[in-house]
């Protein structure tokens, strides 16, 4: 068995008064990935700083030899260290080539090395048409995959990736993780990696999960899945020990509108910014009462639709009706809530002077607000926290109160623009149970956006969306019958040895990797087949096992069908 790269004993860190990490024991092992989890606050940045010698520390760390302590430069020209929030260890005013080369530079990199590298980056992540483009004027996923190129141009022997995939979409994540898996197959590099994404989560070699600045759980995340069927459960079960999050029951009633009606109906809408066509000749009807998502790859029009609905924008031609009234008249505003994807709240105001704010917007009674109020101010978990600056607050609790800002007036229709983005899997789930609450005991129709695909299934119908088009729309469960027809049933294969992706590719099967797993699919595919080809390839397994297509799965496969 190979020894750790890095390796840390009794490590502590503390900032004033909050202990981020306490008495930490960790191993970090060598061409592997390694996912660090765990709830805002849990110590996950604290700990990758220190194992980059960026962050002094109490306790014990080495890599490989060094003694990260004494001497934290000595282990940095082996290290890429890329921070949380996007763009971040970007140069706003260099283009995309230059940002690489500037990185390059500072690392040594011969020209030849780097020009060789470069372009192999640059075309994995779909940048090199946008190599003179400034930085500054990239998407928030373009940024991440720069980051990622600008991490790994000097060949590190080390990658650390503080949530590289925050607010980044579906297809942009797939590429990302095709680039980190590629890398470490064929230049062994170790990854540790810092998510809020399960399905991420699932992809590394091994988890350590944090709560508290402590290690509850560290291992395989085969063994978690095996024991609580997925890592969400595990994610709960460990953190919150059995104990269900602060309950988001609502406690008033609202005269709720018959789910017979439509409560929004989109007929030929186009919008276009210029020659960008933004928008193309969208037809969509939305039932009363439905949580209804909106999926699909940055610039595909999720927002610019929702500000049509919201008559922030105006349409260039076609009819949104919201509860059979045109979205442009005045008596609609008051029916309709909006939870912003930037800008909902006000940072510099108190908790109780957003939600008096809000409530003198939507003219609410004085004595229905208090109520109300109370009714935020506990499932957003800030009792007695009213004076506090927001901020100060963590993300997960400052877009619970977004939404009952956004909720305050009992809207008929709720539309919220990537909501739970950045947000840890506790918050989310707290998020959701409120939105589902919202819906069902009140009836209010739901319009919701995200990149976070396993929150597809918390919808009754999803929209997918690409360049401007509405291109598939149904049930999560009929979207991946869909797949399933056209793609074969998905499995999931663990090998025990060394597994050539050749073996299936030249068969014309579809693998992906999955950490230490894969998931295979083709038309017609069975487990018979699957185990004649790795016994004819000497290649040991585990398990095979059928499984349901991951959502992920599905949408590419949709964005893919729809380009051919």
């Amino acid at each position: 068995m190979n020894d750790p790269l890095i390796s840390l004993k009794n490590v502590s860190k503390k900032y004033r008064k909050t202990q981020a990490l306490k008495n930490i024991d960790l191993d970090i092992m060598p061409s592997e990935i390694t996912g660090i989890i765990g709830p805002d606050g849990a110590g996950k940045s604290t700990l990758m700083k220190i194992c980059s010698g960026v962050l002094s520390f109490e306790g014990r760390a080495k890599f490989k030899n060094i003694d990260i302590k004494k001497q934290p430069e000595a282990i940095k020209k082996w290290l890429s260290f890329m921070p949380q929030g996007l763009g971040l260890n970007l140069y706003m005013d260099l283009s995309v080539e230059e940002n690489i080369d500037f990185f390059a530079a500072i690392k040594n990199v011969s020209v030849n090395r780097r020009n060789e590298l470069k372009e192999k980056l640059l075309t994995a992540t779909g940048l090199s048409p946008f190599r003179t483009r400034y930085a500054r004027n990239l998407s928030g996923g373009m940024k991440q995959k720069l980051g990622i190129c600008c991490s790994l141009i000097s060949n590190p022997e080390v990658v650390l990736l503080d949530e590289p995939s925050t607010g980044v979409d579906p297809l942009s994540r797939r590429q990302l993780w095709e680039i980190l898996n590629s890398f470490i197959t064929e230049t062994g590099t170790t990854l540790i990696l810092a998510t809020s994404y399960m399905d991420e989560a699932e992809r590394c070699y091994s988890v350590r999960f944090l709560h508290n600045g402590e290690i509850l759980f560290s291992g395989d995340p085969e063994k978690l899945v095996s024991e609580y069927n997925d890592l969400e459960n595990a994610f709960f079960n460990l953190l919150l020990k059995g104990e269900d999050t602060a309950s988001n029951e609502v406690p008033f009633e609202r005269s709720k509108i018959s789910s017979d009606n439509i409560a929004i109906e989109i007929q030929g809408v186009n919008k276009s910014f210029g020659s960008f066509k933004a928008l193309d000749n969208i037809n969509l009807t939305i039932n009363t009462g439905e949580i209804f998502g909106f999926l699909g790859p940055n610039g595909a029009g999720k927002t610019t639709l929702l500000k049509c609905i919201l008559s922030i924008l105006k349409s260039d031609s076609g009819t949104i009706k919201v509860l059979g009234i045109d979205s442009r008249e005045k008596e609609i505003k008051h029916r309709i809530g909006y939870m912003s994807q930037i800008f909902s709240l006000y940072g510099d105001l108190t908790v109780d002077e957003n939600l008096e704010l809000y409530s003198s917007l939507y003219s609410i009674d004085k004595d229905k607000f208090i109520v109300r109020k109370d009714w935020v101010v506990n499932v957003a978990g800030l009792k007695g926290k009213g004076d506090t600056i927001v901020s100060r607050l963590p993300l997960g609790i400052k877009q619970r109160l977004a939404l009952g800002c956004s909720a305050l007036h009992l809207p008929d229709v709720l539309i919220l623009d990537e909501p739970t983005s950045g947000v840890d899997p506790v918050a989310r789930k707290s998020f959701w149970q409120l939105i589902r609450s919202l819906s069902q005991k009140l009836g209010m129709t739901v319009l919701v956006t995200t990149h976070n695909l396993v929150e597809a299934d918390f919808c009754d119908r999803i929209a997918i969306m690409n360049e401007g088009k509405v291109i598939a729309t149904d049930t999560p469960k009929k979207l991946r019958e869909q797949f399933s027809e056209s793609s074969g049933e998905v499995y999931e294969i663990y090998p025990e040895t060394d597994l050539d992706k050749t073996v299936f590719i030249s068969k014309n099967i579809s693998i992906a990797p999955f950490g230490k797993r894969f998931h295979l699919w083709s038309k017609g595919l069975t487990e018979d087949q699957i185990q004649n080809i790795l016994s004819a390839s000497n290649i040991r397994n585990r398990y095979i096992k059928k499984i349901k297509p991951l959502m992920e799965d599905v949408f590419i496969y949709f964005i893919e069908k729809i380009s051919v």
